[in-house]
């Protein structure tokens, strides 16, 4: 995230052509947010064509094509552990990775966390 805030502050647009079966949505929010242009292409025919016409034009040009628009941005956030989308978590204070479970070590940058879980909530050693 933190290369996706720093194309955002660049003025660096981050496009994205999904080949695969899913969407991504870390792909469909860095698109989002840099003013890229984030695109799933129907049929793998077409897909010189996408990428020729849609992906290797300048920021000029593109203010003169009729480009394809976003159908809607999955804002959730992914957990680091098992990689699924979530509605809720738990977010490490010094490196910003995102949990579905608490725990009383973040697995990323190993900070120890001293505080309790919120109550009716189960706490992973």
């Amino acid at each position: 995230m933190n290369a996706i805030f720093s194309a955002q502050r660049s003025m660096v647009p981050i496009d994205s052509c999904i080949v695969g079966s899913q969407h991504s949505a870390f792909l469909q929010q860095a698109s989002h947010i840099t003013g890229g242009i984030y695109l799933k292409p129907q049929q793998p025919e077409g897909l010189f064509q996408f990428l020729a016409m849609v992906f290797a034009t300048d920021l000029h040009t593109r203010r003169f094509l009729q480009l394809p628009r976003p159908t809607g941005v999955d804002f959730r956030a992914s957990c680091f552990c098992h990689k699924k989308t979530i509605d809720m978590g738990y977010v490490c204070s010094v490196c910003l990775s995102i949990f579905c479970e608490h725990s009383k070590k973040c697995s990323t940058c190993e900070s120890t966390f001293n505080q309790k879980p919120p109550s009716g909530q189960k706490r992973k050693d």
